[in-house]
């Protein structure tokens, strides 16, 4: 599994924690899997530096 696989599998295992980290819209947002990508980067990013 390539790390875009990777990251697609655990934001779909931890949606909604990701989302409401990064205070998204939980109920309305679609994304794209460039999106789902970007914000699984996003929410490493910050649980790596707390």
């Amino acid at each position: 599994m390539d790390e875009k696989q990777q990251l697609l599998s655990s934001f779909e295992k931890f949606k909604d924690e990701i989302l409401e980290k990064l205070n998204c819209d939980t109920t309305t947002e679609l994304l794209s899997e460039q999106e789902k990508v970007r914000l699984a980067h996003a929410y490493l990013d910050i649980v790596s530096e707390s």
